[in-house]
């Protein structure tokens, strides 16, 4: 069985959940809120929903964190081979600039949580929030292994290392910002299109 703790017992359903349940439960959460998950089988599948999703948007440029498990992916070759521009966050001068220009942006994540839909992103060396932020588009391509319960899992998982990185966001679906007269705004203050690959 999954790990469960007190925290769940408003979502009875978590602490009952076998390990195998939780991808599902994360992509069913994070469609509830507006955003897209899916869950394959294999690097080459992920690259391919990558691709197809530059196509659907008419991506000119792509920027994504210089994170050995994107490398692994592949997807850079065949989206300059598709004629969109692909920028690796760290190598150039202006990332910032590159961020804000990027129609996607593309990471991976430390967790996936399946109680609230959101990911659990570190950002750092080659790590640069702006990816996850600036794109109108985000697409995160996580290992399914990487699901987790619930948030108390994430914070048992961090007491365990006895440190915490510098830049620990969660990030839960796309942007949503209300004014004063509660009108919902998507993609305000962050991407307003979230896509969610797990892998596994």
């Amino acid at each position: 069985m999954a790990w469960s703790s007190r925290g769940y017992q408003h979502r009875p359903e978590l602490r009952r959940a076998e390990a195998e349940e939780l991808p599902q439960m994360f992509v069913e959460e994070l469609e509830a809120l507006g955003g897209h998950g899916v869950r394959v089988g294999s690097l080459e599948e992920a690259r391919e929903y990558v691709l197809s999703l530059a196509r659907e948007v008419g991506a000119k440029l792509v920027i994504r964190w210089d994170e050995p498990y994107l490398e692994e992916l592949g997807a850079d070759e065949p989206l300059k081979e598709a004629g969109v521009g692909v920028s690796v966050w760290g190598e150039g001068e202006d990332a910032r600039e590159q961020a804000a220009r990027a129609d996607i942006g593309l990471s991976t994540a430390e967790y996936a949580v399946a109680e609230t839909g959101s990911l659990v992103v570190c950002s750092g060396v080659g790590a640069g929030r702006s990816v996850t932020l600036l794109p109108p588009t985000y697409v995160a391509v996580v290992p399914a292994g990487r699901v987790v319960s619930g948030v108390a899992d994430v914070i048992r998982a961090y007491a365990g290392r006895g440190e915490l990185p510098s830049g620990l966001c969660f990030h839960t679906g796309p942007s949503r910002s209300a004014d004063i007269e509660q009108s919902l705004a998507i993609g305000v203050h962050g991407p307003g299109d979230v896509h969610v690959v797990l892998v596994g």
